[in-house]
């Protein structure tokens, strides 16, 4: 997981919100339809740098779709509408995986991606799994049951993360740290590397990049 700092909402969609409370009907997100609710997926994937909110591996609107932190089931229309409330996770229908937003359906987490300190809660293991960090033991309860949760060891994202340890086992320490530098922020199209945050855990513990 890989804190999510919240833009501006896009002015379609909050033209969208005032058009439909002035008129008083269709004000609840089951009513968002395209071209604003396209808009609202593409912001959403750019403000995450096209990472999924949860797993944090590379998703397109192809196959991502708009994710609520708080369920939509138990949101009054006004949270459902609020962009801060909603997130770019992957999966997408008819193809939905087993985890992250598919697999929290109505649940909620206690570990947030918009938590600032939120990837202070977790730590990578070799075998590519995440897991609560051994640092704080207060943090543990809450990572344990959002990994739980949002089904982040299923087998797709810990092979995931072994492909990207295996890529780094034959680095120099001056590639390591060049490629530490580019985990740290979006590419020249506002890209984040995929599994960054478990990329970056591992270059500091096998080479101490910070």
């Amino acid at each position: 997981m890989k804190y999510i700092q919240k833009r501006k909402e896009p002015q379609d969609f909050s033209k969208w919100k005032d058009t439909q409370k002035s008129i008083g009907v269709n004000y609840h997100y089951k009513y968002l339809l395209n071209p604003e609710k396209e808009s609202v997926h593409s912001y959403l994937l750019i403000e995450q740098g096209y990472i999924c909110c949860y797993c944090c591996q590379k998703i397109e609107q192809s196959n991502s779709h708009i994710e609520h932190l708080a369920p939509q089931s138990k949101t009054d229309a006004e949270l459902s509408l609020d962009y801060i409330n909603m997130l770019g996770s992957c999966g997408r229908y008819p193809n939905w995986p087993e985890y992250c937003g598919n697999k929290k359906q109505n649940l909620s987490i206690a570990v947030s991606p918009l938590k600032s300190n939120c990837e202070d809660f977790f730590s990578y293991s070799s075998n590519g799994e995440i897991v609560p960090t051994t640092k704080n033991l207060a943090c543990q309860k809450d990572a344990e049951t959002t990994i739980e949760v949002l089904g982040l060891n299923h087998y797709d994202l810990t092979q995931g993360r072994i492909q990207a340890l295996e890529s780094l086992q034959a680095m120099t320490q001056e590639e390591a740290e060049l490629l530490a530098q580019v985990c740290k922020k979006m590419d020249g199209q506002g890209r984040l590397q995929p599994f960054c945050n478990a990329v970056l855990y591992y270059l500091k513990d096998y080479y101490g990049v910070d």
